[in-house]
């Protein structure tokens, strides 16, 4: 026997075929609840399953929606995707998720399979600040979110970083360090780069600028080892550093080891403070102090205004605040490691 049709439901059932689709479709016609019951229950004998294909050709939409995030193997896009993933599941639809690996290029190539694909919308955390793939984006009406690295012009959900940045410094000012070091990344205008620029910000209010020399330029490609080494060369050549502000969890990692090498003791004669808060950072040794993001808020704004799009309503960004999560790395002694 082959797979069951809606006319087989139908003959089932003792009514039409419109009637089936009705009762699947919730209209657009009532239908009376004792034959609604026949039908439901015609289906369950049956087995039978719309097709979804032939359903979405009708409405022309597929009920999926596109991901590209720049590396599904960085700590921080593995729970950005999560939290993507929960939120466009929740509201019954599907994802299907590609990664950049930081390159523009590939990143145009990826936006372009989804939507050849025929997703109903994309979802990208840009790799670039060049703004090309959700210039082509908006060029083609497709329907799109800006996630993490705001883009001037397009609907954007992203975290407060600048203030991020100025909150984990306040935080070490708060212990008393003064000689506070920060580790970033290569890109301007990038989210590190604002969490960076939030730590000049803080410096500036203190004795003047902080020495060139203690803002560290890491790559993306290999964050932890790039930290680690300019962490070794930081505490090596600046020893008066007492105090590390990491604009990701990433390169904290990287710190952590590179202080351990050289003797100093993270917590005690060195501080430490991340910006991601990453489920990784609750269990380092010691547990490492962060700025979290709000991983599950960042997801559910993003699909839900990204599903105002492609509905034809107006949608807005947020800009969301980071949390401080207090614990050992910076000195504390109370230390949370629970991620709620």
């Amino acid at each position: 026997m082959g797979r069951p049709t809606l006319r087989d439901v139908a003959e089932r059932a003792g009514t039409s075929t419109a009637v089936v689709s009705y009762v699947l479709n919730s209209g657009p016609r009532p239908v009376a609840e004792a034959t609604r019951i026949r039908v439901q229950q015609a289906i369950a004998d049956l087995g039978y399953r719309p097709d979804s294909l032939a359903r979405a050709m009708r409405a022309r939409r597929t009920e999926t929606i596109g991901l590209v995030v720049p590396d599904l193997g960085k700590a921080f896009f593995a729970e950005l995707t999560a939290a993507v993933e929960s939120a466009v599941s929740a509201g019954g639809r599907r994802l299907l998720v590609a990664a950049s690996q930081f390159s523009a290029d590939r990143e145009m190539q990826q936006v372009r399979a989804l939507v050849d694909a025929r997703v109903d919308g994309v979802l990208l955390a840009p790799s670039e600040n060049d703004g090309s793939a959700p210039s082509w984006l908006a060029s083609n009406s497709v329907p799109h979110v800006v996630m993490h690295r705001y883009v001037a012009g397009a609907i954007n959900v992203v975290g407060r970083d600048i203030e991020a940045g100025r909150m984990a410094t306040r935080h070490l000012v708060e212990h008393g360090h003064r000689a506070i070091a920060c580790l970033t990344g290569p890109s301007a205008d990038s989210p590190v780069d604002r969490r960076a620029r939030g730590y000049r910000d803080t410096m500036g209010t203190l004795d003047g600028p902080a020495p060139e020399t203690w803002s560290r330029t890491c790559d993306y490609a290999n964050l932890n080892r790039s930290a680690y080494l300019e962490t070794r060369d930081l505490l090596v050549h600046s020893p008066e550093v007492t105090a590390i502000c990491a604009t990701t969890d990433e390169y904290a990692v990287g710190a952590l080891r590179a202080a351990a090498e050289l003797g100093r003791r993270v917590g005690d004669d060195l501080a430490l403070v991340g910006i991601d808060g990453t489920m990784l950072s609750a269990y380092l040794t010691p547990a490492l102090t962060v700025l979290r993001a709000p991983f599950g808020e960042i997801g559910a704004e993003a699909v839900d205004a990204l599903l105002a799009s492609t509905d034809g309503k107006q949608a807005a960004g947020r800009e969301l605040d980071l949390e401080l999560i207090r614990r050992r790395s910076c000195g504390c002694a109370h230390e949370r490691t629970e991620q709620t």
